[in-house]
Order: C-alpha cells, then sequence, then structure tokens
C-alpha cells in the first residue's frame, strides 16, 4: 500500500480519543458502508453509493455521493427518500443514470453530473434495474421482467395501487402451479413466472417526453450481464438458454441491437403520456391482439448466436476495444463449481477462443465479509490498446487487481496490499482506477491509484469518528502444516485488553461455502466476540478459495473428512500460543460453516459450546428443498442419483444428523425461517433429534423475515438480535474473563 494510501482530509476525519470503549452490537447502527464506486470518463469525478441505517426505522438508505478524484470533500448528489443506487456515466461524462426506488418500484433515472431535478426514464410494470450505457451515449440497455401473462401494452406503466391489491389478492387466494425445478430464490422468494430480460431505451433531451424501451431478449429465460459493442449494433448477455437447472451452464450470447423496424421494436409500446386517457375495452383488447402477434413475430425473429457454445459457466462478457475479440471469465467444468475461472478470447465474427493462463490464480472476489453493500465487483475492463485485460483476484485472503496481457505473457499486479478491493472502474484513458477497499480493520473506503505515477489518494474516510472511539483487537496472520503436510493460512484475533500470562477463551469461526475465504475483510461478529474477551480462530480449510486449483477441489466428495482435520489441526496449532484455555473453546460458523459445526459436535466433545448459523445436517432431504435442487449433492459430493439407495447412503454417511446422539456440547441452532438456500427444515430436524436424546442443552433461534444472507444484508434489527444471542449463549457455556 503507498503512502498515500493512509492520507485523506475529510470533516468524516476525526483525532484519536482520549479513552476507548469496546465495540457493542448496536454499533452497527452507526457504520456507513461505500461501494460502486464509477469514476467520470475523464477521470476528475468519482461517484459511488454511500449506504447508512435510518436511526427511526433502523432500515439500510442509500444515497449517490460524488468526491473529487484528486481530493477534497465528497457531497452527497442524491436525496432520495429510499435508496438511489447503480450510478453509471454516460460516455461523454455530462449524465448519471441510476436506480432509484424513489418513485415506488425500482425505476432507472437521470441526472445532469452538475446536479439538478432528476428525471425518470424508465417506468416497467416490474421495475428496472443494470443500465449499461451505449457507447454514443444514445441508449441505455437495462433489465426487466416479464411473464407469460404479462399485456404487453402494460409492461411500460409502473404498477398502480389497484394493480398492486390485485396481485396480493391473487397470492392470497390462488393456488400456484410450477413446471420448472427452481421454483424458489433465497433472494427473491417464491419466484413469480417472470425471467429477466434485456431491453434498450433511447435517452430522450430535456423535455421531451417518456421514450419507448424495446424488449432485446426474449424466451423463457433470465437475462443478464449485458454489454456494448464498440459500434453500438450488437450487445453481448449471459443466460442459460436450455432446460437444464444444474447451475453448470451459462453461455455467453450476442445479439444484434433491434432497428426501429424490428420485430422487437413493432412488439413495443411507449409509456402513456401524464394524464392520458386510457384506451376504451375494444381498443385494449384490439391493441393487445396486436402486440401479441408481433411479440410472436419478435421471438421467433430472436435468434442469439451462442460464442460459449454450451460446455460451461461463463460471465462478465467485454469487447475488445477494436470490436474484434469478446473476453468472458468463465470455465468448462473441468472441477465442476470449484473450477478457477478463467480469461476466454473469443473471437467476435466466430472461431475457437484463446485461454490466458490464470496461473493457478483464483479471478473474481470471493472474499467473505459481514459489513459490505451489496454491489458489482472490479470490472473486467480492457487497457485501451486492447492489450491487457484487468480483473480482480483473490489470493491468500487478499483481493487485487491483476492485469493479463493478451500475448500470454504472466499476469501482473495491478494494485494489491493486505486488503479487499470489492468494486472499481477504470476512467476512458485507463489511468485512474477508483476503487472501495476494506481490510480487517476497515469496513470499506474509496481510493483512486494512479496507474502511470503509483500514487494512491483516499478519498472518503466514512467510519473514521466511530472507529477513533473503540479499542481494537490485535491481529496476527497464521502459517502452519495440516497433519498431511498441506500448508495451511489464516489469522488469531486475540481478546481487546490482552494481557501476557492470562488464559482465554478461543473461538473458532468458520466460513460458508465452501468454496469462499476468510481474508482482509471485515467482520463485525469477530470484533465483537474479541470485544467480548474472546480470541477468534479463523482460518481457510481445504475446500477455501484464494490459494490453487488443487486446494479449492480438495474438498469436493471429502466433506467431514480432511477439512475437519484442518480445522482440528487449526484448533491445535493455537493451543501452542500459550494463552488460550483449552477447556474454554467454541465453534461456529454459517452454511457449510454451519455443516462443519454440526459435525464437528457430533464427533468431537473438545467445545465447551457451539452456534451453528443456517446449517445442514441432512444431506438426505438437502436433495429436494434447497432453492438450486439436488445439484449441491450431485456437484460436492459426487453422489450422481441422491434417490436411489446408493445415493442415500452415502449422503446420510456424512449428514451429522445420523451421528447426533454423540452430541454433548452445548448448542444454539440459529436459523432465517426465509432461508430457501439451507431451509430451516435443516435446523429443526437437529433440534428435534438433540432434544430427542437429551445429551446437551440447546436451543433453536428463528430469525423472521429473513433468509439466508440474514448475517450480511438482513435486517439491522435482527442482526443486532444475533449478535446479543451469540454473545448471551457463549457467556454461558464457554464464558470469558473476568471484568
Amino acid at each position: 500500500m503507498s503512502k498515500n494510501a493512509r492520507e485523506f482530509s475529510t470533516k468524516e476525519d476525526a483525532p484519536l480519543s482520549a479513552s476507548k470503549r469496546r465495540l457493542i452490537p448496536e454499533d452497527l447502527y452507526r457504520f456507513v458502508t461505500v461501494s460502486d464506486p464509477q469514476i467520470s470518463p475523464d477521470g476528475e469525478v468519482v461517484a459511488f453509493v454511500r449506504t447508512h441505517i435510518d436511526p427511526e426505522s433502523k432500515e439500510p438508505r442509500s444515497r449517490i455521493w460524488m468526491a473529487p478524484a484528486a481530493g477534497g470533500e465528497p457531497v452527497p448528489f442524491t436525496q432520495g427518500p429510499k435508496n438511489d443506487t447503480s450510478p453509471r456515466w454516460s460516455p461523454d461524462g455530462r449524465t448519471l443514470a441510476f436506480v432509484s426506488d424513489r418513485g415506488g418500484d425500482r425505476q432507472i433515472w437521470l441526472i445532469d453530473r452538475h446536479g439538478g431535478e432528476a428525471r425518470q426514464l424508465t417506468q416497467m410494470r416490474h421495475g428496472a434495474g443494470d443500465p449499461v450505457w451505449s457507447p454514443d451515449g444514445r441508449y441505455i440497455a437495462f433489465t426487466s421482467a416479464v411473464g407469460p401473462e404479462d399485456r404487453r401494452e402494460l409492461l411500460t406503466r409502473a404498477k398502480t395501487d389497484a394493480d398492486k391489491k390485485a396481485e396480493e389478492k391473487k397470492a392470497k387466494d390462488e393456488a400456484r402451479t410450477f413446471t420448472i425445478m427452481r421454483w424458489r430464490s433465497d433472494a427473491a422468494g417464491i419466484r413469480p413466472e417472470r425471467w429477466q430480460q434485456i431491453w434498450v431505451v433511447p435517452v430522450p433531451r430535456h423535455g421531451e417526453p417518456m421514450p419507448k424501451p424495446v424488449q432485446v431478449t426474449w424466451g423463457n429465460y433470465d437475462h443478464g450481464g449485458a454489454t456494448w459493442s464498440p459500434d453500438g449494433r450488437y450487445i453481448a448477455f449471459g443466460a442459460n438458454r436450455t432446460e437444464d437447472e444444474s447451475l453448470r451452464l451459462r453461455d455467453i450470447f450476442i445479439t444484434p441491437v433491434p432497428g426501429e423496424d424490428s420485430p422487437a421494436a413493432r412488439a413495443s409500446v411507449a409509456p402513456p403520456e401524464p394524464g392520458a386517457a386510457e384506451p376504451g375495452e375494444e381498443e385494449a383488447k384490439a391493441l393487445a391482439e396486436q402486440l401479441r402477434k408481433a411479440a410472436e413475430e419478435a421471438e421467433a425473429a430472436f435468434r442469439p448466436r451462442n460464442v460459449t457454445g454450451g460446455i460451461g459457466a461463463f460471465r462478465a462478457a467485454r469487447f475488445s476495444p477494436d470490436g474484434k475479440t469478446l473476453a468472458a471469465i468463465g470455465h468448462q467444468n473441468e472441477y465442476q463449481n470449484a473450477t478457477l475461472p478463467r480469461i476466454y478470447l473469443y473471437p467476435v465474427e466466430g472461431g475457437e477462443p484463446r485461454i490466458l493462463d490464470h496461473r493457478d490464480l483464483e479471478i473474481g472476489n470471493s472474499v467473505g465479509a459481514d459489513v459490505r453493500p451489496a454491489g458489482p465487483g472490479v470490472e473486467v475492463t480492457w487497457s485501451p490498446d486492447g492489450g491487457r485485460i484487468c480483473v480482480p483476484v483473490v489470493h491468500r485472503g487478499a483481493c487485487a487487481v491483476y492485469t493479463f496481457p493478451v500475448s500470454g505473457d504472466p499476469p501482473q499486479l495491478l494494485v494489491g496490499g493486505e486488503r479487499e478491493i470489492y468494486g472499481g472502474t477504470f476512467d476512458r484513458s485507463g489511468r485512474r482506477l477508483a476503487f472501495a477497499a476494506g481490510s480487517i480493520s476497515e469496513i470499506g473506503d474509496i481510493y483512486v491509484h494512479d496507474l502511470t505515477t503509483g500514487e494512491e489518494r483516499r478519498l472518503t474516510a466514512v467510519n473514521a469518528a466511530l472507529f477513533a472511539e473503540i479499542e481494537w483487537p490485535e491481529v496476527e496472520e497464521l502459517n502452519f502444516k495440516a497433519r498431511d503436510g498441506w500448508d495451511l493460512h489464516g489469522w488469531v484475533m486475540k481478546p481487546v485488553g490482552f494481557e501476557e500470562g492470562k488464559k482465554y477463551p478461543l473461538v473458532l469461526e468458520i466460513h460458508g461455502g465452501p468454496h469462499t475465504c476468510y481474508g482482509h475483510a471485515f467482520y463485525q461478529e469477530m470484533q465483537l466476540l474479541a470485544a467480548a474477551g474472546y480470541g477468534v480462530l479463523f482460518i481457510n480449510p481445504r475446500g477455501s478459495t484464494g490459494y490453487g486449483q488443487a486446494f479449492v477441489d480438495a474438498v469436493r466428495g471429502d466433506y467431514g473428512n480432511r477439512d475437519y482435520h484442518d480445522l482440528m489441526d487449526a484448533v491445535d496449532h493455537a493451543l501452542t500460543f500459550g494463552w488460550v484455555d483449552e477447556k474454554r473453546l467454541a465453534v461456529t460458523g454459517g452454511s457449510y460453516g454451519g455443516f462443519m459445526t454440526n459435525w464437528i459436535v457430533t464427533q468431537t466433545d473438545r467445545f465447551a459450546a457451539a452456534i451453528t448459523h443456517r446449517s445442514i445436517s441432512n444431506w438426505v432431504s438437502f436433495s429436494g428443498t434447497p432453492d438450486f435442487g439436488p445439484f449441491f449433492n450431485q456437484i460436492q459430493h459426487k453422489v450422481e442419483d441422491p434417490w436411489s439407495p446408493e445415493g442415500v447412503q452415502a449422503l446420510w454417511r456424512i449428514s451429522p444428523l445420523a451421528y447426533v446422539k454423540n452430541v454433548k456440547t452445548p448448542i444454539c441452532i440459529m436459523h432465517s425461517e426465509f432461508d430457501y438456500r439451507c431451509p430451516i427444515e435443516q435446523a429443526e430436524q437437529f433440534y428435534m433429534a438433540i432434544k430427542f436424546y437429551g445429551q446437551a442443552p440447546t436451543e433453536l433461534v428463528r430469525h423472521p423475515r429473513s433468509n439466508h444472507d440474514l448475517t450480511r444484508q438482513g435486517p439491522p434489527v435482527l442482526r443486532v438480535d444475533r449478535f446479543h444471542k451469540i454473545l448471551r449463549w457463549f457467556g454461558k457455556y464457554c464464558p470469558p474473563n473476568e471484568g
């Protein structure tokens, strides 16, 4: 990290307090996060999303802020009553498109760079998002859902209160029929019969009426990740346009942008003028029939070209500056979802791709954190001369930005450090990179890096005043050997107020995934445990990302074996520190980490307390209940037929529920009631069985109105309540030192 990375001057900065206090759960309400930095084409200004917790509603509120790239005071740019996100600069840098729910549903709005009133661009019935400007700035591509029962003349009209009441009544009074396997989603709930489509809308001049959006993609498939060709004639996008729901396929397609006389344009309807009268019944029927036929013609004419060939999972397509090559990040399922992505270079006119050597690096960002807003990572970017491709890379718990020469030469580190770079964009010249970055001790701020000079400038310090109040723990990096000689890596956080010569309790934290990792990112949960007097041990066992292909694939077909031993070896290593009390060990984890917590308490009694979050206890029932179907068991456990006698036997053998009568560790089971990734039946089974055998204290904590993502994006009130319950349970069965 350069010297200037720590130099900043904002009103949010504050001198260190004379006395310090310890972190508390309610500090979550005071945290501010920043994300999605978008540097203007001229490299002079950075737009970003700043999110805080509303003090009255205790709900997140997001605004778009601006900061001069050369340094200076960041200022708020939008003032929506709820949430403004996804800022995107026009190619000339004069206009900012963004997504806002200020009018009710999420729609796309436009605002002049120098401020003023925002103008609404879309009025889609099912909302709009993901704006992408065309290279000439005349159009914006975006996504909006379309269902088979949608009337086309209503798709460009936002829902009225009457529409919403009718939908609520239908959901309450009518049974729903499903024909797809993945009929629900953890993020979206019970899936409506609609699919995300890509649309294109002209950008009007001031005073012009709301323009007519034109649907670009068709079919009962979700489409996204739109990107324009340099000449503006084509759009590339990602989709799985097959009936295979296994998550193993996602292709990149190219399609022409519909012209004014295209079938797609004829099937589209302009939004009504404000105050326009509704058409009469007969007129409406005639229009609906006309548009129905036009839609059938448009769908029949839609013939996107599959670039990647239906052999793997690809994303983040980007055209080269000369438009001749399409770069995509992906893999061909060599190790299923544990395959390290690579950069594929496809000739736009067709032909075999070239693959750039990733040198065993993990392309993308898989570092976990529990205080970080949702948003895109560092954008895949071509250098202006077309000679390099810039991508995020995870290595040993850090997320950095690397450049991959198109020539095939080795990749090079561009911007790194002991931190997680979780979002970023380049200016038009490729000289400046604006990025968001955090670390174990910082939630995250906005920076600008000058690629020509190597100088780095910090633009924000959004939590400086709050963090100056708090005493933070010391963190040490760990490198040690597993029992079979594999290298293991992680960290230990010492208790706040640590004193040499004293013994302290230790909590083993286990991450989810398993194909994610702990690293240089902020976890309030760990910081709270350290503030309460616990040491916190967090390592990356086999299956974690950031350590090469063999390491990330080592857990598949081997759950509860070497990954379990890696964690136990980490605890044994921690006992050599001299300050860990082996009689006060605790364990906790979520998702895969919840499974592993359940597994641990069925295999050993060495822990004094355990808390399992959003966990898996029964892999047999897990075949039929998660939102992604039985494919996790197929991919991760290598059980091709999970309902065959052999498959059931194999899954039961690695299920904690099969060994539940061994549980003697006091365990608290926490789960969200609307978790569709690891459904709550998993927690209920484990709780009921532990109660049945009656050998260990246990309780079941059910979080309302929350899903699998509670710990990261859930309602702040529930997250604070969860922290208190964690501290209470560990305080009862694995107490910290007095005082």
